[in-house]
């Protein structure tokens, strides 16, 4: 039986000229989640309608995205996706998203967190700018795992970074190793790269540990989190409709659905 993910993520990608790495990265990630897929998953990868300027700095263009995220995933049960997994490292629209839509919703950072507590005794991420690294430790406050994460450290990458590290991969390899031993330094005995372009990048040059310490792969923890929960609803394990994870009744779901029409 065929199962079909919806990967839903932060940036218009290709439709946005603004993210001139867009296609690189698109076409990186459609390779890897080839390998990553079991036998009879299908993933489709969507983007929003475009990309805010500050989409990973600025809470007031997190609400752009957030809006833009919710419209786009809301297309997914329609068109018979068994689950989304939500690949924008600030995981957009966390709690919204459970409440608009019946099939399981996970999202990079809180599946990838959770898996490396199981893989080892600390973690740690290595980002493309300082802001990002501090929403993160947020989040690991969020998620309950806070006292497993150490600090990090960041490479202060630009938009115009991205498509500089395809051409010059070696001075950017350079740069996040260094950046990575800053974190082992610090007790880090699994490693997690943000955003999702950086760890496509690094997984496209084969860079998958640092002096022995391994590279989680976020995007595959939220490929085979979203593979797992399908299974699990199949035999009737469902995620709670109570508390922060509270839904809507069928009647208000349908409401709110049209506020996000065109």
């Amino acid at each position: 039986m065929t199962m079909k993910i919806w990967l839903q993520s932060g940036s218009a990608l290709t439709a946005d000229t603004g993210t001139p790495y867009g296609r690189l990265y698109e076409q990186s990630l459609e390779r890897h989640m080839k390998t990553v897929a079991r036998v009879g998953t299908e993933l489709e990868t969507f983007g929003i309608e475009s990309t805010p300027y500050g989409k990973d700095r600025y809470r007031v263009s997190f609400n752009i995205v957030v809006s833009q995220m919710i419209k786009s995933v809301l297309q997914a049960e329609p068109k018979g996706f068994d689950a989304v997994a939500v690949i924008n490292t600030f995981d957009h629209g966390y709690y919204e998203m459970r409440e608009l839509l019946d099939i399981p919703v996970v999202f990079i950072t809180e599946s990838a967190m959770h898996l490396a507590c199981q893989l080892a005794s600390t973690f740690s991420f290595v980002t493309h700018n300082e802001a990002l690294l501090l929403q993160i430790a947020a989040m690991a406050k969020r998620y309950g795992v806070a006292e497993r994460m150490v600090p990090g450290a960041h490479l202060g990458l630009t938009y115009e970074d991205f498509p500089n590290m395809h051409a010059q991969p070696e001075d950017y390899i350079c740069r996040f190793t260094m950046a990575a031993r800053q974190a082992i330094a610090q007790g880090a005995t699994m490693l997690m790269v943000a955003g999702n372009p950086l760890n496509m990048f690094l997984i496209d040059q084969q860079i998958r540990d640092i002096d022995g310490v391994p590279i989680l792969d976020c995007c595959t923890a939220a490929v085979k989190t979203a593979e797992l929960l399908v299974d699990l609803r199949d035999l009737g394990i469902e995620r709670s409709t109570k508390g922060l994870f509270e839904t809507p009744p069928p009647d208000a779901k349908a409401k709110i659905r049209t506020l996000f029409e065109d």
